[in-house]
């Protein structure tokens, strides 16, 4: 490494800033919090140790109706992070969203094999979810407890209707069949033929990568947002699909030293991700009942065991009408979402109603993350650009370095 970085734990500074709220994670950076005078300005960027991302590939998923544990194994995350409960709570580990796992959280020399195994994990995500729904889903319903994986949510949206679960196993055969999941599986083959040849050209990778990109994102932009599961299936695959190459194509071209490249590829794929994920919050967040049409109906205390507060704050960042809100609008519609809770007929709000909400929620926190994550590579790329680096991997940890979650000692000059 040509730059020294910091074990995350070993920097106090860091520590108190997400503790005390003047910092918070967005993606793959510690940036200051919104009411600082720095806001938005990125303070230090995450990097991986080899090791770390090689043990994460394996870190199971929450159960979808879970939401204490750290993306999926009790305190296992938090051991192989280095990072104590508390502050993965601050740095809003402690519920992501299945579906943002197919990026790394921080950037690493061994993203490609790591994001390969999760394509992976989608094609096995789809054969999963066609074998439940294809059975008698009053015998699945009893253990809606434990299912996870990056569609889990999906089983909450077909939950209550069998001729749902029966056209949503039909979606999932014609997608298998589809050009779309052939795109991942080659994306898939180069990444794997990557992790077993990585010194080799990455011309090949590159052509693949910018292909797969160009039509997932096409795909995942001619569909018209709604609360269907099976749109939301072809939707969900396509944007995980289309992040992967992105991310896949942005790091080859930063190994290579072609930053400004990466950088300006980066600026037009973040611009249509994040048009992307605000149409689908706005869509998925607007509700007939005016005062539970925000983002923030996630916070009433139904939601407490399911929900993280964390999740939400992500969700907001996806939805323009909640982002900009004060403090005191914000108090005002929580009152409001109290008082419809307690004014309407409970039959209303019934557990078919609320695993909705669940699974709107898993659904939108997919996006707003992978958006955080993207928009962080961005930086990074700037980052590599601005040290005037051979290749990004001058800059992050290796397979020396102890495993580990680093910082890269960088802060945005303007943002």
């Amino acid at each position: 490494m040509l730059i020294d970085t910091t074990l995350l734990l070993n920097s106090p500074e860091i520590i108190q800033g997400l503790l005390n709220g003047s910092m918070q994670r967005y993606g793959s950076v510690i940036r200051w919090s919104a009411g600082t005078e720095k806001a938005g300005q990125i303070v230090r960027h995450l990097a991986e140790t080899p090791g770390l991302t090689n043990q994460l590939t394996n870190i199971p998923f929450s159960p979808v109706l879970g939401g204490t544990n750290i993306i999926g194994h009790g305190l296992t995350y938090h051991k192989l992070m280095g990072i104590e409960k508390t502050l993965s709570s601050v740095m809003g580990l402690t519920q992501i969203a299945a579906g943002a796992s197919v990026l790394n959280l921080g950037v690493s020399i061994a993203g490609f094999a790591y994001m390969g195994y999760k394509l992976h994990q989608i094609q096995n995500s789809l054969s999963n979810l066609q074998q439940f729904v294809e059975k008698e889903f009053a015998i699945v319903k009893e253990r809606l407890d434990i299912i996870s994986g990056q569609l889990a949510y999906l089983y909450l949206l077909v939950e209550d209707n069998r001729q749902k679960q029966q056209n949503l196993a039909k979606a999932i055969s014609h997608i298998q069949q589809a050009m779309i999941i052939k795109e991942i599986a080659s994306l898939n083959a180069e990444l794997n033929d990557r992790k077993l040849f990585p010194s080799e050209s990455p011309r090949e990778c590159l052509k693949v990568a910018n292909r797969v990109r160009l039509f997932l994102s096409n795909q995942a932009l001619q569909i018209s947002p709604a609360l269907d599961a099976e749109l939301m299936l072809n939707t969900d695959i396509a944007i995980q699909g289309w992040a992967v190459a992105t991310a896949t194509e942005a790091n080859l071209l930063l190994e290579i030293g072609q930053h400004q490249e990466a950088r300006e590829l980066l600026s037009v794929e973040v611009a249509k991700f994040q048009q992307i994920a605000q149409t689908w919050g706005n869509q998925l967040i607007n509700d007939e009942n005016s005062y539970l049409s925000t983002t923030y109906r996630f916070t009433h205390s139904r939601f407490q065991d399911h929900i993280t507060p964390q999740r939400v704050e992500r969700i907001t960042q996806i939805s323009p009408k909640d982002y900009t809100l004060s403090s005191e609008d914000i108090r005002r519609k929580k009152t409001n979402i109290d008082v419809e809770f307690q004014m309407s007929y409970s039959n209303q709000w019934d557990e078919i109603w609320t695993h909705r909400q669940i699974a709107i929620a898993e659904y939108l926190d997919t996006l707003s993350e992978l958006l955080a994550r993207l928009d962080s590579l961005q930086s990074f790329a700037v980052l590599c650009e601005s040290e005037n680096v051979k290749s990004s991997k001058d800059i992050l940890p290796n397979e020396n370095t102890p495993p580990g979650l680093y910082l890269l000692p960088y802060e945005e000059k303007s943002k």
